[in-house]
Formats: C-alpha cells, sequence, structure tokens
C-alpha cells in the first residue's frame, strides 16, 4: 500500500515539473538569445560591407564619377577580408589543429 503512494505521488510530481517546464518554455522569449548567438557564430563583415557598397556604386550608377570609388571600395574590401572576425568554427578548427601538433610531440 505504502509503495502504491509513494509511486503515485513521484508520478504527480514528474507531472507537475513537466507542466512547470512547458509553461516556462513557451512564455519565455528567445529572440534576444538567438540574435545574440546568431551574432557569435556569424559575426559580421566589413568586408562585405564594403563589398555591396562598391558593387551599388559600380552598377547602381554608371557614372565614370560613381565608378571611381566604388572600384575603390571593392578593391579595399578584399584588403579588409583579413580582418574579418573569427568564427567559432575557426576557433574550434584550430583548437583541434593545436591539440593534434602537441599530442604529437608528446614521448
Amino acid at each position: 500500500m505504502e509503495e502504491k503512494r509513494i509511486v503515485r505521488t513521484v508520478a504527480d510530481s514528474l507531472s507537475r515539473i513537466h507542466e512547470a517546464k512547458t509553461s516556462v518554455a513557451s512564455s519565455a522569449d528567445t529572440m534576444p538569445v538567438k540574435a545574440r548567438l546568431n551574432s557569435l557564430t556569424k559575426p559580421g563583415s566589413p568586408s562585405a560591407a564594403l563589398k555591396k557598397a562598391g558593387v551599388v556604386l559600380i552598377v547602381g550608377t554608371p557614372d565614370p564619377v560613381t565608378a571611381v570609388p566604388g572600384v575603390a571600395l571593392l578593391a579595399s574590401s578584399y584588403v579588409f577580408k583579413r580582418n574579418d572576425p573569427t568564427k567559432l568554427d575557426d576557433l574550434a578548427a584550430e583548437t583541434k589543429k593545436l591539440l593534434r601538433d602537441i599530442q604529437s610531440l608528446s614521448l
């Protein structure tokens, strides 16, 4: 008899926990977290903005006066490509490479 009561109270407790978790999950606003996580995994690139501006100046306005700064912006985007922010995938790949190099040095 006592075992049935214990099992019933455990089942009731688990169902209340499940209900509480679902109510919290449904009421939580995850948009700020998603935006920050997205900016962390895929950071913005200043070179991409320069490239877009250069293409707009070259193609958008077929004027020789705007084509010169457009070409300059396009060329500078390739120069600034080296300074793009590091992604988490790049950090993970570099860490694996370093760990592999350290393991190869062990005696």
